[in-house]
């Protein structure tokens, strides 16, 4: 994992603190949790340029297979085709049509240029013959640069000691089944209706032996879990008025752009925000942090976000910048005042 340079702007933060259950975890879970990560994203190369999926995982409710996961592999079946020292730089994906859990998916790569510092790739996934995700990867060979600069987030985080906010990033009944895991930092009461979302992520078990392709793809993976679902909030998580309950939150694409290296299964601080919603679309913006304040990338991703009740008119939801976290333990109702 890279380091700060002096000088350069850092998040203020701080990660959370070991829980109990962490501390007690033996190296032999560890292995198997590390195992499991790399199923996650494993691909078994059926054909030139082509790759098939070992594994697939349909979340209770969801229409179809997790999109983070088909995100992960198509980036890894990307990655394939690169050589050394080229690394991901930005990946652009479309999904066609929801993935079903009963048949593994075939990812067809085409090399589409191969320059000296850049290189790109065109992916696309399909299912019984019929594509479903289409994505774009851009490759570079790192360089040096004196232009350095990113977003200043000045954000505090208290560390934590306790499992108390230690939570699924879906239903708790399913929290084993993940390869990460998060902590949901907690809004003030003024705040809980606003489209604003921060947790920390990390994969489960021990990566150190993986290169940095995989450390990407398991990120990637990761970004898909509740960033489309922040446009949604405000609409449902204002009890001074009463909003639509959803009937659909559906992803049509996402982008994650890489800064900097990072390690995958070291506690990282996902910043996601929804700026806007409109016309049954709602658009949401991620940041993503090392825990020595480094911003190592940036996500963004539209989805269909459409309301049960239709045919009922609301009034446009409108907020400022302006948003207030609490560290953990604290008791929201207590410590804040409308």
């Amino acid at each position: 994992m890279g380091h700060a340079t002096p000088g350069r702007p850092r998040v203020i933060i701080t990660s959370p603190g070991p829980t109990q259950q962490h501390m007690t975890v033996d190296a032999k879970e560890d292995e198997n949790k590390s195992q499991f990560n790399q199923r996650t994203l494993e691909l078994e190369e059926i054909g030139p340029d082509t790759y098939m999926s070992v594994d697939l995982w349909r979340p209770m409710g969801n229409r179809g297979v997790f999109g983070g996961q088909v995100i992960g592999q198509a980036m890894s079946a990307a990655a394939k085709t690169v050589e050394n020292p080229f690394r991901c730089n930005s990946f652009h994906g479309y999904f066609l049509a929801a993935g079903n859990g009963e048949e593994m998916i075939a990812y067809e790569v085409r090399r589409t240029r191969q320059g000296r510092s850049f290189c790109s790739r065109l992916v696309l996934a399909k299912q019984g013959g019929r594509a479903i995700f289409i994505a774009t990867a851009s490759f570079q060979v790192p360089e040096k640069s004196s232009l350095d600069h990113h977003r200043e987030e000045y954000i505090r985080r208290k560390q934590q000691r306790t499992n108390k906010h230690v939570v699924s990033v879906q239903q708790l009944d399913e929290r084993d089944s993940l390869p990460v895991e998060g902590r949901i930092v907690p809004l003030k009461k003024n705040s809980l209706g606003l489209p604003v979302k921060m947790m920390w992520l990390r994969a489960k078990g021990d990566m150190s032996e993986l290169d940095l392709t995989h450390h990407q793809a398991m990120l990637a993976y990761a970004t898909d879990f509740g960033l489309i679902s922040t446009a949604s909030k405000p609409h449902i998580n204002n009890p001074t008025n009463p909003r639509p309950s959803m009937g659909m939150v559906v992803s049509l694409d996402h982008t994650i752009w890489f800064h900097e290296s990072f390690r995958a299964d070291d506690w990282l601080l996902y910043v996601m925000e929804s700026p806007r919603a409109a016309s049954g679309r709602g658009f949401a913006v991620g940041r993503i942090y090392r825990r020595d304040g480094v911003m190592v990338a940036s996500v963004a991703q539209e989805g269909v976000v459409r309301a049960s009740d239709t045919d009922k008119e609301y009034e446009p939801f409108e907020f400022s910048n302006k948003i207030d976290y609490v560290a953990p333990g604290t008791s929201i109702r207590a410590k804040s005042k409308l």
